[in-house]
């Protein structure tokens, strides 16, 4: 049974996710498979930039991307690459799992996210769509990876890396006018088998330069 809740204004932006809010976002909250647990999931934070070669992918443009400051508890990290710079695009959500009355002991939620669309804020057009890969949790102290799976009650906040949009179609030929412009991601994610629909806040395209 999926039950709705009305928006509920999460989020925080880290100074390393590179986005820019301007409005909140709204969450999500659904009863997967055993009603006797509660899942709620929402969008924390967001990058909207590049995509960078994954540091331990094994492949030689991956060895010349080094971390260039560690991630900071609810953002990810940039990445210098090849002696540039390149700001990945990414994604953090929060999911919280709490029981219901006798909840039974250590439930396990398998997590997969099933779309990631980047929209017009104004006009909730859909711009383009997004792959996430790499999951990594937050471990209290760095994030690690993850088996996109819930175990047990409490938080756990995911991170994952995203494709970056197409900028120049997006922007007709033109991906400086990409910037200033005003997006909203809508990631749909399946809990153990039950669909959640999250939208964050309005972001916009992160800066090409260190900031």
């Amino acid at each position: 049974m999926i039950r709705r809740l009305l928006p509920f204004c999460l989020l925080a932006l880290s100074a390393c996710s590179g986005a820019t809010p301007l409005n909140e976002p709204d969450a999500a909250t659904s009863d997967v498979a055993n009603p006797q647990v509660n899942v709620t999931a929402a969008i924390a934070s967001a990058s909207l930039a590049n995509d960078c070669p994954s540091v331990d992918a094994g492949s030689a443009g991956a060895a010349l991307c080094a971390p260039r400051r560690p991630a900071a508890d609810g953002g990810a990290a940039d990445e210098a690459c090849g002696g540039g710079y390149c700001r990945q695009t990414s994604l953090q959500i929060t999911f919280t799992v709490t029981a219901v009355g006798g909840a039974p002991v250590d439930p396990v939620n398998p997590v997969t996210i099933t779309g990631v669309r980047l929209l017009d804020s104004a006009t909730g057009a859909s711009l383009d769509a997004l792959t996430p890969r790499e999951p990594q949790r937050w471990d209290g102290a760095q994030y690690v990876a993850w088996d996109s799976t819930l175990r047990g009650f409490g938080e756990t906040r995911a991170s994952f890396k995203l494709s970056a949009p197409d900028w120049n179609q997006i922007g007709s030929g033109n991906s400086w006018s990409t910037y200033g412009r005003a997006y909203r991601l809508e990631v749909t994610v399946v809990v153990n088998g039950q669909t959640l629909v999250l939208r964050s806040g309005e972001l916009m395209r992160a800066p090409e330069v260190v900031t």
